[in-house]
């Protein structure tokens, strides 16, 4: 009977053991930071792709529809508030919301290059990849 506890502590700990090591790993989002997207995406309205968002809410609304899986009550966004990118695209993140949920982005690429739009950050940890700094030797 004691091993049976033993077992039930142990299948009950890897939940928690699991929470902290995928915390730890967790690439930390930080304004100033430039992320290049990773996806295969298409540019094309009619196509799967990634998109930005111009209207902040729109974004929180969408990421609370995935959260809750309820696309009736959370999500109702119009297609001419979405920008497509295209894979290689960068973005600056620029601040962060709606507690760090959505990112408020500066699109580097492409047709829109320069303006500003606002991204799921669930999103960007998933399909972009963070840039390194190229730090250069004030010596050369």
């Amino acid at each position: 009977m004691n091993t049976k506890y033993t077992s039930l502590k142990f299948l009950l700990a890897i939940p928690l053991i699991l929470s902290f090591y995928s915390f730890g790993n967790d690439d930390s989002i930080e304004v100033g930071q430039i992320w290049k997207l990773n996806v295969r995406s298409s540019g094309s309205m009619t196509g799967s792709g990634e998109v930005l968002y111009q209207i902040a809410s729109d974004a929180y609304h969408t990421h609370r529809a995935r959260e809750f899986n309820d696309w009736d009550v959370f999500s109702v966004v119009d297609s001419r508030d979405l920008v497509r990118i295209k894979k290689g695209y960068e973005i600056e993140v620029t601040e962060k919301l709606y507690s760090n949920e959505v990112l408020k982005v500066k699109l580097l690429d492409g047709k829109y290059k320069g303006k500003f739009y606002y991204a799921i950050a669930d999103d960007l940890a998933k399909k972009y990849l963070l840039e390194e700094k190229n730090v250069e030797n004030e010596n050369s």
